[in-house]
């Protein structure tokens, strides 16, 4: 008995020893001998994190009509899925070539230092005195003192040879590819896929999901897509978003922007990128060594952008996109324009800005020759749209891409009167009714300032007496002349700052000019020469260093028309999170300048002659608006005189300021034309956007309309 119980612990004994044996042999193959492929796998299968992109807000105007939103697309990435660096080359050129056979594009950031057929240095190199060396810091190169990276090639050589080891058996051309997608995954990880190309075909997801085994670690998602709705008709409002540059990631990183992300570069889109921006969701997911998903573990779902709602009328900002195109054409190529005196038909740029003169809400802002900023929504690859970009960013003639009403100071000329006239009421200078004497011309310090009308022999002897009205009106230059030497350079000043003048606006979009104001401390920055009576005479009728933006001239207009308010030009009216709710609304901001009432009521008389009397340098622009419709129109002529119209034979400018209706102002105007010849000229513009405005282009008023466009000019 004692022997078959001694025999059956043996035999279990040895069941455990055996046993045991198996245990050590699995836990010594699971953490020796397989331990890291194991461990990594586990870790892919377990930690793999997906981003969950958040769409960006959409841009909308003040009517809701959208301009900028968002659809579904998609998108390749990648994470590491254990290939050395000869098979990883290898899936990486498989992978270029499919989307190339798919007419699909890939990020190609690698082409902004080493682009290739020919090779040569990128866009990010062309202006470095060092540009190999900018290549050694970014690539982390250390060549050996033999090794010589001077030219292109020979970076291109070492980077292929040494940095990604890309076997001899790849052309050039194949090796460039794989350059181009090896610099793009820098960092992978078996945690966070890195985007290798956005927005695909179909065509491309198909092929990736029937050949999937060729390219492990490659994955496939939806994200949202910017998409832009009739932009270039607000190009320079709405701006554009673009991939994000190094030294932006370094400043933005730790708010959570990647590498490759897109972010706001100009515009609204640039201003309201705080808002604009969503915040990415994650999920935490399951994934096979290939880095294909299994299970979805937890998820945190993206936040999506807030909206931005723009004070922007896009029915108003089109009329006045087109009408700036249009009037600078015709003024451009009006019959005999090319041989006559005045006009050189060399019209080529401007601006034009209306105003809500009650709240300093932007309506219309227009800039020419503008961008389409759709085309910065293309991909690298595209190289059409490639071309398109560098040529706007190398123009630096016509520069589309910068904002003329904002960015572009001009010479105000006589649209720069009415303020003298605010400060001679002001100063006590003169009276509403008196009158000064203009007999054609003066002599001031040995210099004779002559009235236009008696240069051109209109008026032989001049104006005469006339009061502050009638100087508006007929825009005389001898009674501003006597008034600002009266006045003095100091008053004139004082009452240009106070209403705006060579002061920024605070509007929210980036690179608003200051502007110069034409007073003596400005003076002396630039010349040792005295100023005297002459200097001070023109810079009363906008001339010397005057230089305004048209939003400050619309805005110095608008704080005529309401009375004395200089609001804060705004053109983001609300933000709305993707709730409804109200995450931030612009309240009109104003400073009640101190100014009489009688004194703006009578420089407004003066500027509704404009446009309206018979000798109005403007009436015949607006005649019909008051005949046909009963809306008077108020406003200002400027043919301003430039260094380049002086000193190289060019064209004047052509400026024109108004706001309507004159008895209870609602929009002021002002518009800029370069080489526009003529104030009036430029009133074609506000023209066309005061009809607009006032419903003046519904069916009924059709007849009435062309009536208005066949006005033939005399003035």
């Amino acid at each position: 008995m004692k022997e078959k119980i001694k025999d059956r612990y043996n035999i279990l004994g040895a069941c455990f020893f055996i046993l045991g044996v198996i245990i050590i042999l699995r836990l010594a193959n699971l953490q020796i001998i397989n331990g890291q492929k194991y461990d990594s796998e586990s870790q892919s299968r377990l930690l793999n994190e997906r981003k969950i992109a958040a769409p960006r807000g959409d841009i909308l105007d003040r009517n809701g009509i959208p301009i900028a939103t968002n659809r579904i697309g998609f998108t390749v990435q990648i994470v590491y899925a254990g290939l050395d660096s000869n098979s990883l080359n290898d899936m990486l050129l498989r992978l270029a070539n499919l989307f190339e056979s798919c007419n699909d594009e890939y990020n190609r950031s690698f082409n902004k230092f080493i682009t290739f057929n020919p090779i040569g240095f990128g866009s990010s190199l062309k202006n470095l005195k060092e540009p190999v060396e900018r290549i050694k810091s970014e690539f982390g190169l250390k060549p050996q003192s033999t090794d010589r990276l001077d030219t292109p090639e020979e970076a291109f050589r070492y980077i292929r040879e040494n940095k990604y080891k890309i076997d001899k058996k790849y052309t050039d051309e194949e090796a460039y590819k794989i350059m181009t997608m090896r610099y793009e995954i820098r960092g992978l990880n078996s945690l966070n896929p890195i985007t290798l190309a956005r927005d695909v075909s179909q065509e491309t997801m198909a092929k990736l999901e029937e050949m999937h085994r060729l390219f492990p670690g490659v994955t496939t998602d939806t994200e949202p897509i910017r998409v832009y709705r009739d932009s270039q008709y607000a190009a320079h409002i709405l701006g554009y978003i673009r991939g994000i540059n190094d030294e932006e990631y370094k400043r933005l990183k730790d708010k959570g922007y990647a590498m490759n992300e897109l972010i706001g570069k100009s515009g609204v889109e640039l201003a309201a990128e705080e808002y604009l921006r969503g915040k990415d969701g994650q999920r935490r997911v399951e994934v096979d060594t290939e880095g294909r998903f299994t299970e979805e573990l937890n998820s945190r779902p993206a936040v999506p952008g807030n909206n931005v709602i723009l004070t922007i009328d896009m029915k108003l900002q089109k009329i006045a996109e087109e009408s700036l195109e249009r009037t600078i054409t015709s003024i451009r190529n009006k019959q005999g324009g090319k041989t006559s005196k005045n006009n050189k038909g060399d019209a080529f740029s401007g601006a034009v800005v209306a105003l809500d003169v009650n709240n300093g809400e932007v309506l219309a802002m227009s800039s020419y020759p503008t961008f389409d900023p759709a085309i910065f929504l293309e991909g690298a690859g595209n190289r059409e749209a490639q071309n398109k970009i560098t040529e706007w960013n190398e123009d630096n003639v016509n520069t589309p891409l910068v904002n003329r009403a904002i960015a572009a100071a001009y010479p105000p000329g006589s649209t720069f009167k009415p303020i003298v006239a605010v400060a001679g009421l002001e100063e006590g200078v003169i009276t509403k009714g008196q009158k000064i004497d203009d007999p054609g011309f003066i002599i001031e310090e040995g210099e004779r300032l002559t009235c236009l009308e008696y240069r051109n022999g209109t008026k032989p002897h001049g104006h005469g007496p006339i009061d502050l009205k009638e100087a508006l009106a007929t825009s005389c230059n001898i009674y501003f002349y006597k008034l600002g030497i009266s006045l003095g350079s100091d008053n004139i000043d004082k009452w240009s700052k106070n209403f705006g003048l060579g002061e920024y606006t605070g509007i929210e979009l980036g690179g608003e000019s200051k502007g110069t104001r034409s007073n003596q401390e400005y003076h002396y920055k630039q010349t040792r020469n005295q100023w005297g009576k002459v200097l001070t005479a023109l810079s009363s009728i906008g001339q010397l260093y005057n230089n305004y933006t048209p939003l400050q001239l619309a805005n110095y207009t608008a704080t005529i028309a309401n009375g004395g308010k200089k609001h804060t030009p705004h053109v983001i009216k609300k933000i709305i999170a993707s709730d409804g709710t109200v995450v931030k609304e612009d309240k009109p901001e104003y400073t009640q300048l101190p100014v009489k009432a009688e004194t703006i009521q009578a420089v407004k008389d003066g500027m509704e002659a404009v446009a309206n009397s018979t000798e109005g340098t403007a009436a015949n622009v607006f005649e019909d608006f008051y005949r046909s419709y009963n809306i008077r129109v108020a406003g200002k002529t400027g043919t301003a005189e430039t260094n380049e119209s002086i000193y190289q034979g060019k064209s004047n400018n052509g400026m024109f300021i108004c706001y309507a209706p004159a008895d209870n102002p609602k929009i002021a105007v002002a518009v800029a034309v370069q080489r526009g010849v003529f104030g009036y000229y430029a009133a074609d513009v506000a023209r066309d956007i005061m009809a607009e405005y006032f419903n003046l282009n519904d069916d009924n008023n059709v007849d009435d309309i062309a009536i208005l466009d066949k006005v033939i000019f005399t003035r």
